[in-house]
């Protein structure tokens, strides 16, 4: 039962901040340049991204081929004809940058 607690305990308290430090290294990236974390705009939002690909068992690898490499990667789907930028035309996303932007949008 303690253990349990503690786990609440450290959601709680690390959840809520890391959620908001994944949208501040969105908003560094120039992702919310198209993207919005509730609305579509250029861009398809976040959550729609997240309802997108829940329950694909490699969704998480994917997008981080994608927000790496942009619409040129391998890791699709996209949607309309806004072109998802690549390293050269943005700030560069690391892999532990990526993973941590595709985890944060998975979780909305």
């Amino acid at each position: 039962m303690k253990a349990l607690t503690l786990v609440t305990l450290i959601l709680a308290v690390y959840g809520p901040a890391n959620a908001l430090a994944s949208e501040k290294l969105a908003q560094e990236k120039q992702c919310m340049g198209c993207h919005a974390v509730k609305g579509d705009g250029a861009a398809p939002s976040f959550q729609r991204i997240a309802a997108q690909w829940k329950g694909n068992k490699n969704a998480e690898a994917q997008m981080v081929i994608t927000i790496r490499e942009g619409r040129s990667g391998t890791g699709g789907p996209h949607w309309g004809k806004a072109k998802m930028p690549d390293q050269s035309e943005r700030p560069r996303v690391s892999d532990s940058e990526a993973q941590q932007l595709a985890r944060w949008t998975l979780s909305l």
